[in-house]
């Protein structure tokens, strides 16, 4: 079953069938050639990993995200952001990155984080004259860092799949996150000096407490998520719940961006972003199965154990595989696919499974960044009004930061283990 359900399936995608519809074809025609086995067999397997209860987090988050975006929260995070690192040269920029690196410790969104932080700064980027391709692949990449700094949509999808503690994969992401951020902002440094970018005027010390009073609720969110989960005081899911009635009261009593009169339109957005993912979720799921049912994992334990009997190596090729797989497949489908696959695997190499599932993780959503499928690209060339083109010629130095924290995270494991070692009990 699982060569026909490949096939299709590429066959599918390749054509430019929605992912979800692609998986759901190369499952129905795999299904009907096997005697005996009943198609209801499908809608079984496409409830089994939507209908739990860390799956549930997944609205919450991308509601609290809608909310924020909507009714100023996002953008208090980049006037914070910008008052700390705005300064500095290429200083719109940093700010970006910086935004980035907290809005991801809410969202758990790449395409949220990506939206809402490029929408206010990269039209001011390319007013001041930045290049649009540079802005673009820049906050492409650094709004990647969503699902890696917790929370992580995807890291939530890996637990409910494995059985891992969510709370131990997201506190791994923290760090591998926090050094991308920084790999990030060192090209931009770089590069800003050969083409001039300045930094903006610095602000005094009573105007920075200014900024950090206005947007100091704001940037509690992060801490009451992470905290709450470290803490134990709430699951991840729980968190998401608290996400999104923390946001709603900051955003209408007392930001008052937000009116009751736009709630249904943010309910009705973050609906459809949510039915999308789980739409998704649910075929991958069936195809999933189909791989399970004929030991596909089985396979790839045999043939890497063919290719390759050391350890290091193995691991790269594993890493390689996730990354050219996620080139064609949407990140959120990818994930459904290859975690059933690849998580026996990590199992029969004898690796650490937050380790693991954290490199996975990673390579997952980098893989997402490069086309054909570079959804982010495509709505930060979108923001910026900028041809695929001139985006693509400033993606390799931003995706080559990226990859080599993925590697250093995958060959120095302590990297991803240290804090959820530390913090987690």
């Amino acid at each position: 079953m699982s060569s026909i359900l490949l096939i299709v399936g590429l066959i599918g995608i390749f054509s430019g069938i929605p992912i979800a519809v692609a998986l759901g074809l190369g499952s129905i025609v795999s299904i009907l050639l096997v005697p005996g086995l009943p198609l209801e067999v499908i809608p079984q397997r496409m409830m089994v990993n939507v209908d739990s209860f860390p799956m549930m987090a997944i609205p919450f988050y991308i509601l609290a995200g809608e909310i924020m975006s909507s009714g100023g929260v996002s953008r208090r995070l980049v006037n914070f952001a910008s008052a700390l690192v705005g300064h500095l040269r290429a200083g719109l920029a940093m700010v970006g990155i910086v935004s980035s690196v907290i809005f991801a410790g809410i969202s758990g969104s790449a395409a949220a984080d990506t939206s809402a932080i490029g929408s206010i700064l990269i039209p001011s980027m390319v007013k001041k004259g930045y290049d649009k391709g540079f802005v673009a692949a820049l906050q492409a990449c650094a709004g990647a860092l969503g699902p890696i700094i917790p929370p992580s949509l995807v890291m939530v999808i890996y637990g409910s799949i494995t059985g891992i503690s969510v709370a131990s994969l997201f506190i791994g992401g923290i760090i591998p996150g926090l050094l991308i951020g920084a790999g990030l902002m060192l090209i931009t440094y770089i590069v800003a000096g050969k083409f001039n970018y300045k930094g903006e005027k610095r602000v005094n010390f009573k105007e920075f407490i200014r900024v950090l009073r206005e947007s100091i609720l704001a940037l509690f969110l992060p801490v009451i998520i992470i905290g709450g989960i470290v803490l134990g005081i709430f699951t991840p899911t729980e968190a998401g719940v608290i996400a999104t009635v923390y946001a709603f009261v900051v955003s209408i009593f007392i930001y008052k961006e937000l009116k009751i009169k736009d709630i249904p339109k943010i309910v009705l957005n973050a609906s459809i972003n949510t039915a999308s993912i789980l739409f998704i979720v649910a075929a991958a799921s069936v195809a999933s199965w189909i791989f399970a049912n004929d030991r596909f994992a089985d396979s790839i334990v045999k043939l890497l154990g063919m290719v390759s009997g050391n350890y290091y190596v193995t691991l790269f090729l594993i890493i390689l595989f996730v990354l050219l797989v996620g080139t064609v497949v949407e990140t959120v489908a990818a994930a459904i696919l290859l975690i059933p696959v690849l998580f026996p695997v990590g199992q029969a190499l004898g690796m650490n499974p937050i380790h693991y599932g954290v490199v996975i993780v990673i390579a997952l959503v980098f893989a997402g960044i490069t086309p054909p499928v570079g959804v982010l690209l495509y709505i930060t060339s979108s923001i910026a009004k900028a041809s695929f083109s001139e985006t693509l010629k400033w993606l390799p130095p931003f995706l080559a930061v990226c990859l080599i924290v993925l590697f250093a995270s995958a060959y120095i494991p302590q990297l991803v283990t240290f804090l959820p070692n530390l913090l987690i009990h």
